[in-house]
């Protein structure tokens, strides 16, 4: 970035954000993409709405949700010119999970469904390589934030059939972000039915993935969640066990996961799991 090959830059920032991020990084990452974005106005088309939705990416990681909205307005665009139908999808239904954070419902389902018409539209078979990687993390996500949106509205047996839809695809990736996430959001459907039996398992399947990509912010939500799970079978001792465990792991860093599953509170009738503050990188 010094010798300003930001092509290079940024294509660097999207290869390696997972390492970032599941290092407790998220903040220091989120600096550089907003680097790269202040010099990416000469850019060509994709590599400038790579740096947009990049830096947006950054801020939602960070919980600045209402900043991130306008950089992947800006992005989306710029894809569609390019023909670039995956990251496009992926812009759609990110922009359909802030619009939920903000509890407009009607905007957050008309980007969902836009994002889920586009994956049906595009035949999977013509993909290769990063682009078909990229499309099934499309369907991952697109259908975990249309189960969040279900459950904010009262509707757990659709949503727990679309987080199923997620953690299917999730699990076709050789990528343990869309599987944290999916894990997560099929635990909250399963809670909200009343089955703590099946949350339970997917948050321990979610919790052996946190440890398998040493994201000790993400294994401390998920154990966080246990903790409640133990005080809804009235387990108090392994309640507050499990509690502590994951205070001190998150007193080493701050983590992703939340608002990607639970964004600022504004879907706080599904989260059972008691909310914390975390650190925010500030402009």
């Amino acid at each position: 970035m010094q010798t300003d090959r930001l092509h290079q830059a940024v294509g660097l920032t999207w290869e390696t954000w997972r390492f970032w991020w599941f290092q407790g990084h998220a903040e220091e990452l989120a600096r550089v993409a907003e680097l790269i974005l202040a010099k990416s106005e000469a850019l060509p088309p994709r590599d400038r709405a790579l740096a947009l939705s990049g830096a947006g990416f950054g801020r939602l990681s960070i919980g600045q949700l209402a900043s991130e909205q306008a950089l992947l307005e800006q992005s989306v665009p710029l894809f569609q010119q390019v023909g670039d139908s995956v990251h496009e999808m992926l812009m759609s239904a990110v922009l359909g999970h802030l619009m939920a954070a903000g509890n407009d419902h009607a905007r957050a389902a008309e980007y969902l469904e836009k994002s889920r018409t586009m994956l049906r539209d595009l035949d999977e078979k013509r993909l290769a390589g990063a682009d078909h990687v990229q499309h099934l993390a499309d369907i991952a996500v697109t259908y975990n934030f249309l189960g969040q949106l279900r459950l904010s509205q009262g509707d757990p047996d659709t949503a727990v059939g679309h987080f199923a839809e997620g953690r299917d695809a999730a699990r076709r990736l050789p990528d343990r972000f869309t599987s944290l996430v999916s894990h997560y959001g099929l635990a909250l459907g399963k809670q909200a039915q009343g089955d703590l039996a099946g949350a339970a398992d997917q948050l321990t399947e979610g919790l052996s993935v946190a440890a398998e990509a040493s994201d000790r912010a993400s294994a401390a939500y998920y154990i966080e969640a246990l903790a409640t799970v133990a005080r809804l079978r009235d387990e108090p001792l392994r309640a507050v066990r499990l509690l502590a465990v994951a205070d001190a792991l998150l007193a080493r860093g701050s983590g992703w996961l939340d608002v990607w599953v639970r964004p600022n509170g504004a879907v706080s009738c599904v989260r059972p799991w008691r909310r914390r503050r975390r650190p925010r990188w500030r402009r």
